[in-house]
């Protein structure tokens, strides 16, 4: 029962938080201490408000912006999540090679996550995602370029 109250709250995070835009249901599903953890941040973010700061500049970036979660799996008090994200980037997209402009330009890329757990909210998330294929998609780099 555990596993699927967890599952939930990680469906709802993708499908409210992310897909449509509502930054607000992450009082109801994240702890107010979580630590985040992904690849645009150099360090961790800490905290729930630092977090909904983060994300909404984040999908600020994007015009349009929607999840497909693939498989969802729950142990304990983790969540595994693999996932692909469909977007359209409005300007400035900012990657660990620097800023890029692609304004326009839709890409999709796939995903790992996999949360921590407490008291129904989630506590920690690390997330993993196809940053070479985004870039490539993007025409930032030219795959036979970097051979």
């Amino acid at each position: 029962m555990l596993k699927e109250a967890n599952k939930a709250i990680v469906r709802r995070y993708f499908e409210e938080a992310l897909d449509k835009r509502n930054l607000d249901v992450l009082d109801e599903i994240v702890a107010i201490d979580c630590v985040i953890h992904r690849p645009e941040t150099s360090e961790a973010i800490c905290g729930r408000e630092a977090f909904s700061s983060a994300l909404g500049k984040i999908l600020q970036t994007y015009s349009e912006f929607s999840t497909t979660i693939h498989d969802l799996f729950a142990e304990g008090d983790r969540v595994a999540c693999r996932l692909s994200h469909q977007a359209v980037n409005r300007g400035e997209w900012v990657s660990r090679l620097g800023r890029h402009d692609v304004a326009g330009k839709a890409v999709t890329w796939q995903a790992m996550a996999i949360f921590r757990m407490r008291d129904g909210k989630i506590a920690e998330e690390w997330v993993s995602r196809d940053e070479l294929g985004m870039l490539i998609q993007l025409d930032v780099v030219d795959c036979l370029q970097v051979r």
